[in-house]
């Protein structure tokens, strides 16, 4: 199935094949898209890494909308990812001079490669929360019970794959140890600007499962908030940096 997809208040508008074997686009991918479209200097030809591309989305909505990109690279763990990347590509008319696409696990197959701008969408929730969803019914959820198994490495390892005045955007979900990732930034001394913090009522399916979703946040494996008869998370976009020297 293909579908058009787009944020609001903006004209860019590309077509992506979705496949159940593939994670989609989320609120999540929104709100990565929204808020690095404002960090892109539409000048500058930039070497940008999309990591864990899924059906490509973010990296394609940004080669559409800023023409002077130099060089987009997709990775993703996942073959039928990175195939379904390609098609999507070849969907947007893209030309194949803008990209690769590289199967990676992480910056396993980026060695010596160094980027603009790094984001990140790879998955960061709680297991025990993913198995409580439909978030990933096809897909694999490996972020470990407390949602950062994935994103600690990562972090870790972004900085040596970053340009000078480099940065890398990637999302904080409260159904993941927060407070865990925030720790791991100041000790790797990292610049951190919160781009935006997106509030979002959880699905109806969360609501039969609200006496474990307290255990787990009195566990301080994930965070939320009680309101208005409603159960209430957020995503914050965070924007990282080296510290000037």
């Amino acid at each position: 199935m293909i579908i058009n997809f787009k944020l609001k208040n903006d004209k860019t508008e590309i077509k992506l094949i979705n496949s159940n074997k593939v994670f989609y686009p989320t609120e999540t991918t929104r709100y990565l898209l929204n808020s690095t479209i404002k960090k892109i200097n539409k000048n500058k030809k930039l070497e940008i890494l999309d990591l864990g591309c899924g059906n490509g989305v973010i990296g394609i909505f940004l080669l559409k909308k800023f023409k002077k990109i130099k060089r987009m690279t997709f990775s993703d763990i996942s073959v039928n990812a990175t195939k379904l990347t390609k098609k999507n590509l070849k969907l947007n008319k893209i030309n194949p001079k803008k990209y690769q696409i590289i199967k990676s696990n992480q910056f396993q197959n980026l060695t010596n490669k160094k980027f603009d701008i790094i984001i990140n969408d790879v998955s960061g929730i709680s297991s025990k929360i993913a198995k409580m969803t439909n978030w990933f019914k096809n897909v694999p959820c490996n972020s470990g019970i407390d949602g950062t198994k994935l994103t600690v490495p990562i972090l870790t390892n972004s900085v040596g794959h970053l340009n000078n005045n480099g940065f890398f955007i990637f999302p904080i979900i409260s159904f993941s140890n927060e407070k865990k990732i925030i720790k791991l930034i100041k000790k790797l001394k990292l610049n951190c600007d919160i781009l935006s913090i997106n509030r979002w009522p959880v699905p109806k399916i969360l609501y039969k499962h609200l006496e474990r979703l307290k255990l787990l946040k009195k566990d301080k494996i994930i965070n939320f908030e009680l309101k208005y008869n409603l159960i209430i998370a957020n995503t914050k976009i965070l924007l990282l940096k080296q510290k000037n020297k």
